[in-house]
Protein backbone atom coordinates (compact mmCIF):
# COMPACT_ATOMS: atom_id res chain seq x y z
CA UNK A 1 0.00 0.00 0.00
CA UNK A 2 0.84 3.62 -0.56
CA UNK A 3 -0.04 7.09 -0.24
CA UNK A 4 -2.03 8.71 -2.71
CA UNK A 5 -3.58 12.10 -3.01
CA UNK A 6 -7.19 12.32 -3.30
CA UNK A 7 -10.09 14.93 -3.38
CA UNK A 8 -13.12 14.10 -1.85
CA UNK A 9 -16.62 15.57 -2.80
CA UNK A 10 -20.03 15.16 -3.01
CA UNK A 11 -21.29 12.77 -5.20
CA UNK A 12 -24.68 14.88 -6.90
CA UNK A 13 -22.98 18.36 -7.08
CA UNK A 14 -18.71 17.19 -7.24
CA UNK A 15 -18.10 20.16 -4.86
CA UNK A 16 -14.85 19.51 -2.89
CA UNK A 17 -15.39 18.66 0.59
CA UNK A 18 -11.79 18.06 1.52
CA UNK A 19 -8.49 16.71 0.59
CA UNK A 20 -6.55 13.61 1.88
CA UNK A 21 -3.59 11.85 1.25
CA UNK A 22 -5.06 8.32 1.59
CA UNK A 23 -2.96 4.64 1.88
CA UNK A 24 -4.47 3.33 -1.09
CA UNK A 25 -4.86 -0.88 -1.46
CA UNK A 26 -6.81 -1.07 -4.16
CA UNK A 27 -7.82 1.14 -7.15
CA UNK A 28 -9.20 -0.43 -10.44
CA UNK A 29 -10.16 0.74 -13.55
CA UNK A 30 -12.32 -2.05 -16.20
CA UNK A 31 -14.51 -1.31 -19.67
CA UNK A 32 -18.29 -1.20 -18.75
CA UNK A 33 -18.13 -3.00 -15.55
CA UNK A 34 -17.05 -1.19 -12.26
CA UNK A 35 -13.64 -0.99 -10.84
CA UNK A 36 -13.04 -1.78 -6.97
CA UNK A 37 -10.93 0.96 -4.54
CA UNK A 38 -10.18 0.57 -1.04
CA UNK A 39 -8.16 2.54 1.02
CA UNK A 40 -7.34 3.96 4.56
CA UNK A 41 -6.85 7.15 6.52
CA UNK A 42 -4.77 7.41 9.74
CA UNK A 43 -6.69 9.52 12.08
CA UNK A 44 -3.64 10.92 14.17
CA UNK A 45 -5.70 13.97 15.90
CA UNK A 46 -9.01 15.45 15.85
CA UNK A 47 -8.77 17.54 12.96
CA UNK A 48 -7.96 14.53 10.94
CA UNK A 49 -11.02 12.84 12.46
CA UNK A 50 -13.12 16.19 11.54
CA UNK A 51 -11.83 15.57 7.63
CA UNK A 52 -12.42 11.76 7.55
CA UNK A 53 -15.89 12.38 9.10
CA UNK A 54 -16.81 14.57 5.84
CA UNK A 55 -16.68 11.13 3.87
CA UNK A 56 -20.01 9.76 4.02
CA UNK A 57 -20.45 6.23 2.05
CA UNK A 58 -23.50 6.98 -0.45
CA UNK A 59 -23.08 10.06 -0.98
CA UNK A 60 -19.39 11.15 -1.28
CA UNK A 61 -16.67 10.53 -4.42
CA UNK A 62 -12.89 10.56 -4.32
CA UNK A 63 -10.98 11.15 -7.19
CA UNK A 64 -7.98 9.88 -7.31
CA UNK A 65 -4.94 11.91 -8.69
CA UNK A 66 -1.90 11.55 -10.43
CA UNK A 67 -0.43 15.32 -11.04
CA UNK A 68 -3.00 17.58 -12.17
CA UNK A 69 -4.96 14.17 -13.59
CA UNK A 70 -7.74 12.35 -12.49
CA UNK A 71 -6.95 8.63 -12.77
CA UNK A 72 -10.10 7.57 -11.31
CA UNK A 73 -13.10 8.48 -9.18
CA UNK A 74 -14.97 6.20 -6.99
CA UNK A 75 -18.03 6.15 -5.35
CA UNK A 76 -18.08 5.32 -1.51
CA UNK A 77 -20.19 2.70 -0.10
CA UNK A 78 -18.69 1.63 3.07
CA UNK A 79 -16.56 3.47 6.16
CA UNK A 80 -15.91 2.15 8.99
CA UNK A 81 -13.40 3.95 11.48
CA UNK A 82 -11.09 1.19 13.49
CA UNK A 83 -8.92 1.53 16.71
CA UNK A 84 -6.09 -1.26 17.52
CA UNK A 85 -4.73 -2.62 20.83
CA UNK A 86 -2.33 0.22 20.48
CA UNK A 87 -4.75 3.24 20.49
CA UNK A 88 -4.36 4.00 16.73
CA UNK A 89 -7.70 5.05 14.71
CA UNK A 90 -7.90 4.18 10.82
CA UNK A 91 -10.49 4.92 8.52
CA UNK A 92 -11.07 1.85 6.12
CA UNK A 93 -12.84 2.81 2.91
CA UNK A 94 -14.55 0.56 0.42
CA UNK A 95 -16.05 2.08 -2.72
CA UNK A 96 -16.57 1.21 -6.67
CA UNK A 97 -15.65 3.45 -9.89
CA UNK A 98 -19.04 5.77 -11.35
CA UNK A 99 -19.77 2.74 -13.48
CA UNK A 100 -21.49 1.23 -10.19
CA UNK A 101 -24.02 4.15 -9.35
CA UNK A 102 -26.48 2.61 -12.61
CA UNK A 103 -26.58 -1.03 -10.32
CA UNK A 104 -27.68 1.02 -7.56
CA UNK A 105 -30.89 2.43 -9.44
CA UNK A 106 -34.00 0.07 -10.48
CA UNK A 107 -35.80 1.09 -13.38
CA UNK A 108 -39.10 2.15 -12.15
CA UNK A 109 -41.22 2.47 -15.31
CA UNK A 110 -41.67 0.48 -18.24
CA UNK A 111 -39.54 1.33 -20.72
CA UNK A 112 -39.76 0.22 -24.90
CA UNK A 113 -37.70 0.75 -27.70
CA UNK A 114 -38.36 -0.30 -31.35
CA UNK A 115 -35.27 -0.17 -33.88
CA UNK A 116 -33.50 1.84 -32.15
CA UNK A 117 -29.87 2.15 -31.89
CA UNK A 118 -28.11 0.25 -29.86
CA UNK A 119 -26.44 3.06 -28.56
CA UNK A 120 -29.33 5.71 -28.73
CA UNK A 121 -30.78 3.02 -26.29
CA UNK A 122 -28.12 3.26 -23.86
CA UNK A 123 -28.02 6.99 -23.59
CA UNK A 124 -31.98 6.74 -23.32
CA UNK A 125 -31.91 4.46 -19.84
CA UNK A 126 -28.83 7.25 -18.69
CA UNK A 127 -31.44 9.73 -19.21
CA UNK A 128 -34.36 8.32 -17.80
CA UNK A 129 -31.85 7.47 -14.83
CA UNK A 130 -31.57 11.14 -14.45
CA UNK A 131 -34.98 12.44 -14.51
CA UNK A 132 -35.26 13.45 -10.99
CA UNK A 133 -32.00 15.79 -9.69
CA UNK A 134 -31.18 13.37 -6.85
CA UNK A 135 -30.91 10.55 -8.99
CA UNK A 136 -28.70 12.64 -12.08
CA UNK A 137 -25.03 11.79 -11.60
CA UNK A 138 -24.18 14.78 -13.97
CA UNK A 139 -23.15 13.00 -16.53
CA UNK A 140 -22.22 14.55 -20.12
CA UNK A 141 -23.32 11.98 -22.89
CA UNK A 142 -21.27 11.10 -25.90
CA UNK A 143 -22.83 11.52 -29.27
CA UNK A 144 -23.20 9.22 -32.46
CA UNK A 145 -24.80 5.81 -33.18
CA UNK A 146 -23.44 2.93 -33.99
CA UNK A 147 -25.50 1.94 -36.49
CA UNK A 148 -27.10 -1.08 -34.79
CA UNK A 149 -30.71 -0.99 -34.22
CA UNK A 150 -32.49 -3.05 -31.52
CA UNK A 151 -36.25 -4.24 -30.10
CA UNK A 152 -36.00 -3.57 -26.29
CA UNK A 153 -38.72 -3.60 -23.77
CA UNK A 154 -37.66 -3.07 -19.61
CA UNK A 155 -40.37 -4.17 -17.37
CA UNK A 156 -40.58 -2.28 -13.89
CA UNK A 157 -41.72 -6.03 -12.52
CA UNK A 158 -38.64 -7.13 -13.48
CA UNK A 159 -36.86 -5.09 -10.83
CA UNK A 160 -33.68 -5.14 -12.97
CA UNK A 161 -31.25 -2.35 -12.52
CA UNK A 162 -29.79 0.55 -15.11
CA UNK A 163 -26.88 -1.03 -14.75
CA UNK A 164 -27.95 -4.77 -15.85
CA UNK A 165 -29.19 -3.68 -18.51
CA UNK A 166 -26.66 -1.14 -20.04
CA UNK A 167 -24.22 -4.21 -19.61
CA UNK A 168 -26.56 -6.76 -20.83
CA UNK A 169 -27.16 -4.02 -24.12
CA UNK A 170 -23.59 -3.85 -25.29
CA UNK A 171 -22.79 -7.54 -24.48
CA UNK A 172 -24.80 -8.80 -27.87
CA UNK A 173 -22.90 -9.58 -31.00
CA UNK A 174 -22.01 -6.24 -32.70
CA UNK A 175 -22.43 -4.23 -28.95
CA UNK A 176 -19.98 -1.89 -27.68
CA UNK A 177 -18.09 -0.71 -25.49
CA UNK A 178 -18.02 2.10 -22.66
CA UNK A 179 -17.25 3.43 -19.75
CA UNK A 180 -17.07 6.62 -17.21
CA UNK A 181 -14.11 9.24 -17.77
CA UNK A 182 -13.73 12.40 -14.98
CA UNK A 183 -11.19 14.44 -15.94
CA UNK A 184 -10.63 18.57 -15.36
CA UNK A 185 -11.78 20.78 -18.41
CA UNK A 186 -8.39 22.51 -19.27
CA UNK A 187 -10.85 25.85 -20.31
CA UNK A 188 -12.78 25.91 -17.39
CA UNK A 189 -11.10 24.15 -14.67
CA UNK A 190 -13.73 22.19 -13.52
CA UNK A 191 -14.28 18.51 -13.33
CA UNK A 192 -16.16 16.43 -15.65
CA UNK A 193 -17.70 13.09 -16.13
CA UNK A 194 -18.74 12.06 -19.22
CA UNK A 195 -20.05 8.41 -20.61
CA UNK A 196 -18.04 7.86 -23.71
CA UNK A 197 -18.71 4.49 -25.92
CA UNK A 198 -17.30 3.24 -28.99
CA UNK A 199 -17.65 0.35 -31.07
CA UNK A 200 -14.42 -1.30 -29.49
CA UNK A 201 -12.79 1.38 -26.99
CA UNK A 202 -9.31 2.20 -27.24
CA UNK A 203 -7.03 4.75 -29.58
CA UNK A 204 -6.74 3.46 -33.20
CA UNK A 205 -3.37 3.16 -34.74
CA UNK A 206 -1.95 3.40 -31.52
CA UNK A 207 0.29 0.71 -30.32
CA UNK A 208 2.35 0.66 -27.10
CA UNK A 209 5.20 -1.65 -26.62
CA UNK A 210 5.54 -3.09 -23.15
CA UNK A 211 9.25 -5.32 -22.81
CA UNK A 212 10.55 -7.42 -20.09
CA UNK A 213 13.59 -6.69 -19.80
CA UNK A 214 12.09 -2.99 -19.63
CA UNK A 215 9.32 -1.56 -18.00
CA UNK A 216 7.35 -5.04 -16.78
CA UNK A 217 8.17 -5.68 -12.97
CA UNK A 218 6.23 -9.01 -13.36
CA UNK A 219 4.18 -11.27 -14.87
CA UNK A 220 1.34 -14.04 -15.18
CA UNK A 221 -0.27 -15.92 -17.60
CA UNK A 222 -3.04 -18.28 -16.21
CA UNK A 223 -4.95 -20.27 -18.38
CA UNK A 224 -8.60 -21.51 -17.15
CA UNK A 225 -11.03 -23.42 -18.66
CA UNK A 226 -13.27 -24.53 -15.23
CA UNK A 227 -15.84 -22.68 -17.28
CA UNK A 228 -14.76 -23.62 -20.79
CA UNK A 229 -17.13 -24.49 -23.37
CA UNK A 230 -17.58 -24.86 -27.15
CA UNK A 231 -21.24 -24.95 -27.36
CA UNK A 232 -23.35 -22.05 -26.15
CA UNK A 233 -26.95 -21.79 -25.52
CA UNK A 234 -29.04 -18.82 -23.54
CA UNK A 235 -31.70 -18.66 -21.95
CA UNK A 236 -34.74 -16.20 -21.46
CA UNK A 237 -37.80 -15.22 -20.12
CA UNK A 238 -41.23 -17.10 -20.08
CA UNK A 239 -43.61 -16.34 -22.82
CA UNK A 240 -46.53 -18.41 -21.73
CA UNK A 241 -49.40 -16.64 -21.28
CA UNK A 242 -51.92 -19.49 -20.39
CA UNK A 243 -51.89 -20.45 -17.01
CA UNK A 244 -53.47 -24.08 -17.50
CA UNK A 245 -50.32 -25.05 -18.77
CA UNK A 246 -46.49 -25.53 -17.96
CA UNK A 247 -44.33 -22.32 -18.60
CA UNK A 248 -40.91 -22.86 -19.85
CA UNK A 249 -38.31 -20.38 -20.69
CA UNK A 250 -37.77 -19.38 -24.06
CA UNK A 251 -34.39 -20.68 -25.42
CA UNK A 252 -31.97 -19.65 -28.26
CA UNK A 253 -30.62 -22.15 -30.79
CA UNK A 254 -27.21 -23.70 -29.65
CA UNK A 255 -24.04 -21.93 -31.22
CA UNK A 256 -20.75 -24.43 -31.66
CA UNK A 257 -17.64 -23.43 -32.11
CA UNK A 258 -16.64 -25.16 -35.24
CA UNK A 259 -13.25 -24.45 -35.38
CA UNK A 260 -12.48 -25.35 -31.65
CA UNK A 261 -14.02 -28.39 -32.46
CA UNK A 262 -11.89 -29.44 -35.28
CA UNK A 263 -9.17 -28.56 -33.84
CA UNK A 264 -10.11 -30.62 -31.27
CA UNK A 265 -11.62 -29.91 -28.50
CA UNK A 266 -14.27 -31.52 -26.90
CA UNK A 267 -17.95 -30.97 -26.69
CA UNK A 268 -18.40 -28.88 -23.76
CA UNK A 269 -22.00 -27.26 -23.11
CA UNK A 270 -22.96 -23.78 -20.94
CA UNK A 271 -26.21 -22.36 -20.42
CA UNK A 272 -26.16 -18.71 -19.81
CA UNK A 273 -29.26 -16.44 -18.21
CA UNK A 274 -30.68 -13.90 -19.56
CA UNK A 275 -33.99 -13.65 -17.65
CA UNK A 276 -35.59 -10.49 -18.83
CA UNK A 277 -35.30 -11.27 -22.46
CA UNK A 278 -38.21 -12.18 -24.25
CA UNK A 279 -37.14 -12.28 -28.37
CA UNK A 280 -35.46 -14.87 -29.60
CA UNK A 281 -33.37 -13.12 -32.12
CA UNK A 282 -32.04 -11.31 -28.78
CA UNK A 283 -30.93 -14.69 -27.60
CA UNK A 284 -29.40 -16.15 -30.42
CA UNK A 285 -27.28 -12.86 -30.31
CA UNK A 286 -26.11 -13.48 -26.97
CA UNK A 287 -25.49 -16.98 -27.59
CA UNK A 288 -23.46 -16.07 -31.02
CA UNK A 289 -21.25 -13.40 -29.14
CA UNK A 290 -20.77 -15.72 -26.08
CA UNK A 291 -19.45 -18.43 -28.79
CA UNK A 292 -17.44 -15.79 -30.81
CA UNK A 293 -15.73 -14.13 -27.60
CA UNK A 294 -15.45 -17.11 -24.85
CA UNK A 295 -15.17 -20.73 -26.39
CA UNK A 296 -12.26 -22.73 -24.86
CA UNK A 297 -10.01 -21.73 -22.06
CA UNK A 298 -9.38 -18.39 -21.16
CA UNK A 299 -5.97 -16.44 -21.07
CA UNK A 300 -6.02 -13.28 -19.60
CA UNK A 301 -2.27 -12.06 -19.01
CA UNK A 302 -1.47 -9.91 -16.43
CA UNK A 303 1.36 -7.47 -15.52
CA UNK A 304 2.93 -5.33 -13.45
CA UNK A 305 4.50 -2.10 -15.06
CA UNK A 306 6.20 0.69 -14.08
CA UNK A 307 5.42 4.37 -15.11
CA UNK A 308 8.31 6.62 -15.24
CA UNK A 309 8.49 9.90 -17.62
CA UNK A 310 8.78 8.24 -20.91
CA UNK A 311 5.77 5.90 -20.35
CA UNK A 312 2.65 6.44 -18.75
CA UNK A 313 -0.84 4.44 -19.47
CA UNK A 314 -4.18 6.83 -18.66
CA UNK A 315 -6.38 4.29 -17.30
CA UNK A 316 -9.40 6.58 -18.88
CA UNK A 317 -8.25 5.72 -22.02
CA UNK A 318 -8.62 1.99 -21.84
CA UNK A 319 -8.96 -0.14 -25.05
CA UNK A 320 -5.43 0.81 -26.55
CA UNK A 321 -3.26 -2.16 -27.79
CA UNK A 322 0.05 -2.99 -26.29
CA UNK A 323 3.03 -5.20 -28.30
CA UNK A 324 3.70 -7.51 -25.09
CA UNK A 325 6.95 -8.80 -25.52
CA UNK A 326 8.59 -11.26 -22.99
CA UNK A 327 11.78 -12.95 -23.07
CA UNK A 328 13.02 -15.26 -20.12
CA UNK A 329 13.52 -19.11 -18.76
CA UNK A 330 9.70 -19.59 -19.87
CA UNK A 331 9.76 -17.97 -22.66
CA UNK A 332 13.16 -18.03 -24.01
CA UNK A 333 14.69 -16.58 -27.24
CA UNK A 334 14.02 -18.78 -30.70
CA UNK A 335 17.25 -20.54 -32.77
CA UNK A 336 16.96 -17.20 -34.53
CA UNK A 337 17.31 -15.16 -32.03
CA UNK A 338 14.17 -13.61 -31.63
CA UNK A 339 11.70 -13.49 -28.75
CA UNK A 340 9.36 -16.80 -29.21
CA UNK A 341 6.46 -14.49 -27.12
CA UNK A 342 5.20 -11.80 -28.56
CA UNK A 343 1.93 -10.38 -28.74
CA UNK A 344 -0.71 -7.95 -28.89
CA UNK A 345 -2.95 -7.19 -26.66
CA UNK A 346 -5.75 -4.37 -26.39
CA UNK A 347 -5.35 -3.28 -22.44
CA UNK A 348 -8.93 -3.56 -20.89
CA UNK A 349 -8.31 -3.01 -17.44
CA UNK A 350 -5.49 -1.45 -14.74
CA UNK A 351 -5.13 -1.85 -10.93
CA UNK A 352 -3.01 1.51 -10.15
CA UNK A 353 -0.47 0.62 -7.85
CA UNK A 354 0.78 3.96 -6.00
CA UNK A 355 4.58 4.83 -5.67
CA UNK A 356 5.70 2.77 -2.83
CA UNK A 357 8.46 4.15 0.32
CA UNK A 358 11.26 2.00 -1.48
CA UNK A 359 11.15 2.83 -4.70
CA UNK A 360 8.90 5.68 -5.37
CA UNK A 361 8.03 4.42 -8.77
CA UNK A 362 3.60 4.33 -10.23
CA UNK A 363 2.84 0.74 -10.75
CA UNK A 364 0.17 -0.73 -12.70
CA UNK A 365 -1.18 -4.18 -12.78
CA UNK A 366 -2.55 -4.27 -17.20
CA UNK A 367 -5.15 -6.79 -17.77
CA UNK A 368 -5.20 -7.47 -21.20
CA UNK A 369 -7.83 -9.18 -23.71
CA UNK A 370 -6.29 -11.77 -25.54
CA UNK A 371 -6.51 -11.20 -29.31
Amino acid sequence: MAVQHCVVADFLTDLTLTEMDLTVDTCQRRIIVPGAFRAAYPITNSAEGDKARKVVPGRTVIHVMRDIDIWGSYLIWYAEPVMDDQGNITLQLQGSSLESYPYRRKIRSDLTYSGVDQVDIARALLTHMATRPEGDMGLALMGGLSGTPHDRSYKASESATYGERLEQLANVLGGFEYMIRTYIDPHTGQRVREWVWATRLGSPGVTRDITQPGKIKSWSYPTDATQAATAWQTRGDTIQDDLGTQSEPLMSAVYEDAAKLAAGWPLLDRTEDYSSVRLQSTLNAHAEQLRDTRSGSVSIPRIVVHFDADFSINPNYLGDTANFTLVNDWFPLGDDGAPTFSKAWRIVGMDIKPPTSDDGETRAELIFEEA
